[in-house]
This record gives structure tokens, C-alpha cells and sequence, in this order.
């Protein structure tokens, strides 16, 4: 199965997809963000960019949902001879996934990254992104400066789009 074929999949089995706060235009955002933030480190960005697909794709309802994220792992786990990466880029897109919601900052630059491009969309949900919560310095610039014009201007080739 290809990357656009697999995204497709994921797309079509997520019950929030069409969600304005957790949906497909969510994951392109984060996947945008990701992107935009691994210029500024090194980490994998085939990772990051399949957390943006995978991270809240197993989301029930757009409130208090604190088990999505070990249920996306579990669903990986279930499709893993469908994602193209190797098994440490596996087990960093799954424990991505599985801790998301549980706060910190990871030593992990790749999961790290993850939840910052996560965390710099949060504004959707009502909330302001906070430095104090970001990894990456240029996460923490952003944030910090309100530069989010930063990330809206930002062009790039992602991964996930809608068919």
C-alpha cells in the first residue's frame, strides 16, 4: 500500500474526520506545523508527519477523550505492515501517539516535535499555546511572540489530503 493510499484509509476509518476541532484539517495543520519545526532540529519528519495522520485519528468525540491516543497506538500496531517506516521510526510513531495527551516534554526530539506541532494548534480548541510547553526553540518563539503567521505562511508538501 502507498503513503497516499494509507492516508486515505486512515481518513475514511476515523470517525472525526470530517471534525472542524479534531479532524483532517487538524492533522494538516500538525503536519504542517511538524514540518515547518523540523527544519530547526533533527528529527524524523516521516514520523512526525504520520503522527499528524494517526494522533487523533481514533478520537471518539471532540470533548475529554484521554484514551485516542492509546487507542491510535493500538490501531497501528493492527496496520503496521501498511506504514512505511522502519521498526525504531514504528516504535517512535507509536509511543508518539500513545503519550500525547499526557503532557511533559520528551528527551525525544522526533516525539518531541510531534507534540509540539500538536500543541501549536491548540488555539482551535479555545486554549492558548504556551512557550513553557514547547520543545523546539522555534516552537517556543512562535508561541512566545504570537507568530503564527509564521506557520500559515509556511509552504510545504504533506502527506495527507483529502480525496
Amino acid at each position: 500500500m502507498n503513503i497516499n493510499d494509507l492516508v486515505q484509509k486512515v481518513i475514511k476509518e476515523a470517525k472525526l474526520s470530517d471534525s472542524l476541532i479534531h479532524g483532517v484539517d487538524h492533522w494538516q495543520r500538525v503536519e504542517r506545523n511538524g514540518i515547518y519545526l523540523c527544519q530547526f532540529n533533527q528529527a524524523d519528519q516521516l514520523v512526525v508527519q504520520l503522527f499528524s495522520l494517526f494522533h487523533d485519528c481514533k478520537r471518539e468525540n471532540d470533548h475529554r477523550d484521554l484514551e485516542h491516543g492509546p487507542r491510535a497506538e493500538t490501531y497501528l500496531r493492527g496496520i503496521e505492515n501498511l506504514v512505511p517506516v522502519t521498526p525504531s521510526q514504528f516504535e517512535d510513531l507509536c509511543i508518539a501517539c500513545r503519550t500525547h495527551t499526557i503532557g511533559g516534554t520528551p528527551e525525544n526530539i522526533t516525539i518531541a516535535t510531534c507534540w509540539d506541532a500538536d500543541r501549536m494548534d491548540i488555539g482551535r480548541a479555545g486554549i492558548v499555546p504556551h512557550e513553557d510547553f514547547m520543545t523546539n526553540e522555534e516552537a517556543k518563539r512562535i508561541t512566545r511572540l504570537d507568530k503564527y503567521e509564521t506557520l500559515s505562511e509556511f509552504e510545504y508538501k504533506g502527506i495527507i489530503s483529502v480525496e
